[in-house]
């Protein structure tokens, strides 16, 4: 279950969390299977927060929830088109760093849009990768 922006009961910040080392897929768990990186259920922040700052008023908020609800985020910042496909399993197979798409997230206590989902830096990341460009690489065909 999603949470709307009015619900959310915390802001979830990056940078408080980057000096634990967290691995992106830790959280963001289907980041190397699927199209999409999922987000946390509020069951994986309590792993750790039923015994860390569990006395905060914004974690207390948190637990209320259940586990199984997920509360981020209220916005997605980082869209792709309709009519592209793209896929965070098949770039994170061909070695592709979060960092590469997303820019230093851990330095930040707010996400934003940091390296814009253009075709242009598509391309010209594909080019300096020596990925594909052709067109049914990242679109169908007779659309």
């Amino acid at each position: 279950m999603w949470l709307a922006a009015a619900e959310e009961p915390v802001h979830f910040s990056h940078k408080r969390h980057a000096p634990l080392k967290i691995e992106c897929n830790y959280c963001h768990t289907s980041v190397e299977t699927g199209e999409r990186a999922s987000f946390p259920a509020v069951g994986k922040c309590m792993n750790c927060h039923r015994a860390v700052k569990q006395d905060s008023p914004a974690i207390k908020r948190l637990a209320s929830l259940g586990d199984d609800v997920t509360p981020f985020p209220s916005q997605q910042i980082y869209t792709v088109e309709d009519f592209v496909f793209f896929s965070h399993a098949r770039h994170r197979k061909a070695g592709i760093d979060c960092r590469d798409c997303h820019g230093a997230v851990n330095e930040h206590d707010a996400v934003s849009l940091e390296i814009p989902v253009t075709m242009k830096g598509c391309v010209a990341c594909h080019k300096t990768r020596h990925a594909s460009v052709t067109c049914n690489t990242c679109h169908e065909l007779g659309q």
